[in-house]
């Protein structure tokens, strides 16, 4: 749908005023001043991680399998032999009524999938070691990084200069904040980016999956982009999957996630097993989906397409939003990560 300029601006006008509401209901609230120290390194964290022997070990068993979903990943996506079959393509539309598209190899993204997993084990790791704290938090900002990537690479079609140039200025003032910012501030704010970036990657990739399941189901082969015939390929061997159903593990593995991530606001130490636990299914999940995608084709016009929405700049901006708006209802209902008080 091609949205009037008038339109935009009253659900623009909307959102700020949702969001400047939902910031004022803090007012009232008065922050408390108590600060923890790990007991391991001795650095203020923002709070204590149980060390019983039953969180050990159920910590230690999903870092495994995280470690091992990541390296897989790694493996079937740095494989330079596979068969031209097996290779998905994006359709970028240039414009709304997608008459104007182009395409592109999703090997790249794949990549990038892989070393999100990488960077979020990398994280977790770091977690189990030196708690949460403004220490940990410059770990976990090259996973945010990751899911800015994502968005941006998705939203774009190409890893562009001023893609690189807002991530990197992004990083920075992600750590920086989180640095410079007094207890709780630093938890707060480091907390809402997190999970802005969160709930931003579940609307990208569910609209990802909706588009490309309507767009298959509505076209037939003639009308899809033209690319490499792959009939050479085929043998009695050529591995075949329904592809839109691998899809759908893309915002599913992404829900998953940002549930883990909330479950950190509502009760400790029982939200972080189910923060630990939903990285090990979410990363799971995105290792399956490239393993998927490395190694089976479609039976649907023997093509392997993955249409992204015409998203311009200011639908995306309007996704970062609502996302932030998400992200401070939660932290609003939670209590503000149970630091403060009414």
């Amino acid at each position: 749908m091609n949205m009037k300029k008038g339109q935009r601006v009253i659900i623009f006008s909307i959102t700020i005023i949702c969001l400047i509401g939902l910031l004022y209901t803090f007012k009232s609230f008065r922050f408390s001043t108590s600060k923890e120290t790990s007991k391991l390194t001795g650095f203020p964290i923002w709070y204590e991680i149980e060390k019983s022997e039953a969180s050990i070990a159920w910590f230690g068993y999903l870092i495994i399998i995280i470690f091992c979903s990541t390296l897989a990943s790694l493996i079937f996506t740095h494989n330079k032999s596979i068969p031209k079959v097996y290779i998905s393509y994006f359709i970028f539309p240039d414009h709304p009524d997608d008459n104007h598209s182009s395409t592109l190899s999703t090997k790249f993204f794949n990549k990038i999938l892989a070393y999100f997993s990488l960077f979020t084990f990398i994280s977790d790791l770091a977690l189990q070691i030196l708690y949460p704290g403004k220490l940990w938090s410059s770990f976990d900002s090259f996973h945010s990084l990751l899911e800015l990537i994502i968005i941006l690479y998705l939203t774009f079609g190409q890893f562009k200069f001023f893609i690189f140039f807002i991530c990197m200025k992004y990083i920075i003032l992600v750590n920086l904040l989180t640095i410079t910012l007094k207890w709780p501030l630093d938890a707060i704010w480091f907390k809402m980016q997190d999970l802005m970036l969160d709930f931003a990657l579940v609307i990208v990739f569910l609209r990802i999956y909706i588009r490309t399941y309507l767009y298959i189901k509505n076209q037939d082969s003639s009308q899809f982009p033209e690319g490499n015939d792959p009939q050479e390929e085929f043998n009695s061997n050529t591995k075949f999957s329904k592809f839109t159903n691998q899809i759908i593990l893309l915002p599913i593995a992404a829900f998953v996630h940002m549930f883990g991530t909330i479950a950190t606001l509502f009760v400790h130490p029982t939200g972080d097993m189910i923060f630990m636990l939903s990285h090990a299914v979410s990363f799971l999940m995105y290792t399956f989906y490239i393993y998927l995608d490395t190694h089976y084709t479609t039976n649907i016009s023997n093509f392997k397409n993955i249409v992204l929405p015409y998203t311009p700049t200011w639908k995306l901006l309007f996704i970062f939003l609502w996302s932030i708006i998400l992200s401070i209802f939660i932290l609003r209902i939670t209590a503000l990560f149970l630091l403060i008080s009414v």
